[in-house]
């Protein structure tokens, strides 16, 4: 491995040949050495590195970023705003890029990659310094700034008393303080349900103050907040699932249309159709969230026709590109949006063995017949 190299003292003529990428190595060793040839203690060959680092091709360098193997401290030497898009992306899938070096980059960029900074709830939960960045930042966007405070209430209600959206109770610890942050979803939930008797639980609170009543047990919201699940990714996600599999269908559409996001993109995959619809018309919707939507595969070809159907969301060119990508997008939807689509994406798409004849064969044709009108000929 490249920083098995530097254990041993290399002679400059070598650490130069290194700095320049002339080493037979593979391309992620090769990386990682130019990385820490960046602090070499020779100015010329600490400069020959950076400099072959920023010369290195995005569309190179890119894969090699996402790849589990690549260190933390190249991930964080890399992450900087004014890097290519494609690079910056990649940072910010990589889970082992650090926390602070995601920091930085919350509070430079622009949408949608500022969004994409938030998708990592558990290492945002670890360096809230990324919300700060997003908090910030003059360029994010207003879908950003409210699943920043999704997030806030979600998972620093109680935790982080310096990031909660609404004063903090007094007792972290106590069942009824715990609480106190979902129980307006709780009402405002039962208001529109019509529940009368949470009207007559808050006129008895008037005439005689007590402490904060428990949520009624039909819409639940606590039960799902992330406040008491796991931090770990996998694990919540897996607690979260168990508890809305045990729901009712009428309790999941409540879910869908005012749950977390997090919710909701579980929801989305349900076998009810009744319920994976109660999700899109979520007044909590926004564009980044239908982006993710149209490219998952475990949404019903239901879903993705209705979103292909819309006009207001394919407005977004990521949301019909990642509605022309997914096999599971019905061939009709690819078919009529993918003339608006670019010809390096179309590119890619003919030679996509996941996705159907049709749509890869008209990818191609379409290119072609592009290039023949721009040749003129």
């Amino acid at each position: 491995m490249a920083p098995d190299l530097l254990r041993h003292p290399l002679p400059r003529s070598r650490r130069l040949l290194a700095a320049r990428g002339l080493l037979p190595l593979p391309p992620a060793d090769t990386l990682a050495l130019l990385v820490a040839l960046t602090a070499d203690e020779d100015p010329e060959v600490a400069r020959l590195a950076s400099a072959t680092i920023d010369a290195w091709p995005a569309r190179d360098l890119a894969p090699l970023l996402r790849g589990k193997e690549c260190a933390p401290a190249v991930l964080g030497h890399l992450a900087d705003p004014s890097r290519p898009a494609a690079v910056l992306e990649a940072l910010i899938e990589n889970p082992a890029t650090p926390g602070p070096a995601v920091a930085v980059l919350s509070g430079a960029l622009g949408e949608p990659l500022v969004g994409r900074t938030l998708d990592n709830r558990r290492r945002v939960l670890e360096c809230p310094a990324i919300l700060d960045g997003v908090r910030r930042n003059p360029r994010a966007g207003t879908e950003t700034l409210r699943v920043l405070r999704e997030i806030e209430t979600d998972f620093m209600g109680t935790r982080r008393a310096g990031y909660a959206v609404a004063p903090s109770s007094p007792a972290p610890a106590a069942p009824a303080a715990s609480a106190a942050p979902a129980a307006p979803a709780a009402s405002g939930a039962a208001a529109r349900a019509g529940d009368a008797g949470v009207r007559d639980a808050r006129a008895r609170d008037v005439a005689a103050p007590k402490p904060p009543a428990e949520p009624e047990p039909e819409i639940p919201p606590q039960d799902l907040s992330l406040e008491g699940l796991p931090p770990d990714e996998e694990d919540r996600r897996r607690a979260i699932g168990t508890r809305l599999s045990s729901m009712p269908v009428r309790e999941k559409i409540r879910y869908a249309l005012f749950g977390t996001r997090e919710v909701r993109a579980m929801l989305i995959a349900d076998t009810n159709k009744e319920v994976a619809r109660a999700v899109l018309r979520s007044p909590k919707m926004g564009d980044s969230e239908v982006e993710s939507i149209a490219a998952m595969r475990t949404v019903g070809e239901e879903i993705l026709r209705e979103i292909g159907g819309s006009r207001e969301w394919t407005k977004s060119y990521t949301t019909v590109h990642n509605l022309v990508r997914n096999p599971k997008t019905p061939v009709a939807v690819s078919q009529r949006l993918m003339f608006r689509l670019r010809n390096q994406d179309l590119g890619m798409m003919a030679h996509d063995r996941s996705l159907p004849d049709a749509v890869r064969h008209n990818a191609a044709r379409l290119v072609k017949q592009r290039t023949r009108e721009r040749n003129g000929s």
